[in-house]
């Protein structure tokens, strides 16, 4: 059973699709995180917000798809619309890491106050940026049961943009230009990128991003406090079972994050954790046509279902 619900934070009413399985009283329950730039409920970019995506990118639906398997599961959880986005309310143009993990925390404490869930059996669940930020709560006192990272990262943000940048210069001009016309913000990240990064280290609010066919004021505080804060700042405070995925073929984040972050977990020890790297999956767990295909494309196939069988099996274990 799906309902549209919400929970307050700063006094914004952010809003989100708790699924709740048929038959089973007090489910254990987890929540969704979703990655950058604006993104729905169902683990989709915002295609409303015309200045961040020009043209229209296709649903993954990746939060939705993983909803249903929860479900199935006997697990409830509870997906929102990120700040600004979707039906919630709030601005996503000016939200900051922060306050990306104040609305996470918010959520959780809703579910704790919630009387159709079990309050003992709650765990996060986060995709990209998601994953860092349901990190961070991971390692906060919060009595999470469990923590599930999708495609995270270990390092600094400005140490896997410089990767990021590296790779995608390496790629075929063809699949360039077609990033360029499709996602132009990411395109101009990695053109400006080395001016980019000095404007977000002297503190800047905003810098201008791309040119005269398109250009967006990008707001800086949020890397900022990614660049400052690190999740191998963190890690070290995780102590509930953790389960890390990631793509072989990720061009956001190098699958080499993951096992970092288990080393880094095992040595804090955390011995609760299992990893899985699936070979020819990309950022969101689409299989690639071939290494370098762009994950835009990409996106328009389903997920695929070795990831669905690896959260099947840990969270039956566990």
């Amino acid at each position: 059973m799906e309902k549209d619900s919400y929970f307050i934070s700063k006094n914004t009413k952010i809003h989100g699709t708790l699924t709740l399985p048929d038959g089973i009283e007090k489910p254990p329950v987890c929540l969704f995180i979703g990655g950058s730039f604006p993104q729905t409920r169902d683990g989709n970019l915002d295609n409303s917000k015309k200045d961040w995506f020009p043209v229209t990118l296709p649903e993954r639906n990746l939060f939705k798809d993983q909803a249903k398997l929860f479900e199935e599961l006997g697990y409830a959880t509870f997906r929102y619309d990120k700040r600004g986005c979707g039906k919630s309310e709030g601005d996503c143009n000016t939200v900051d890491l922060f306050g990306l993990v104040d609305d996470a925390r918010e959520a959780i404490k809703w579910l704790q106050q919630l009387s159709e869930v079990d309050h003992q059996k709650i765990g996060v669940l986060g995709q990209s940026e998601g994953a860092v930020i349901a990190l961070m709560l991971a390692a906060e006192d919060l009595g999470l049961a469990f923590y599930i990272w999708q495609g995270g990262i270990f390092n600094n943000l400005e140490t896997i943009l410089h990767w990021q940048r590296d790779n995608f210069w390496k790629l075929e001009q063809e699949v360039i230009n077609n990033f360029k016309n499709t996602l132009p913000l990411m395109y101009w990240v990695y053109a400006q990128l080395d001016e980019l990064c000095d404007n977000i280290k002297q503190g800047k609010t905003y810098f201008r991003l791309g040119d005269e066919t398109w250009s967006k004021d990008f707001y800086l505080p949020l890397w900022k406090q990614h660049y400052d804060y690190p999740p191998s700042g963190f890690i070290d405070k995780i102590n509930c079972p953790v389960l890390l995925l990631h793509g072989e073929l990720d061009h956001n984040t190098p699958d080499t994050e993951a096992l970092l972050a288990k080393e880094a977990l095992n040595q804090a020890g955390n011995y609760h954790v299992t990893s899985h790297i699936f070979p020819g999956l990309d950022h969101s767990f689409r299989r690639l046509g071939t290494p370098d295909e762009d994950f835009v494309t990409a996106m328009k196939r389903p997920l695929a279902p070795e990831v669905s069988e690896a959260i099947k099996n840990w969270l039956t274990a566990h």
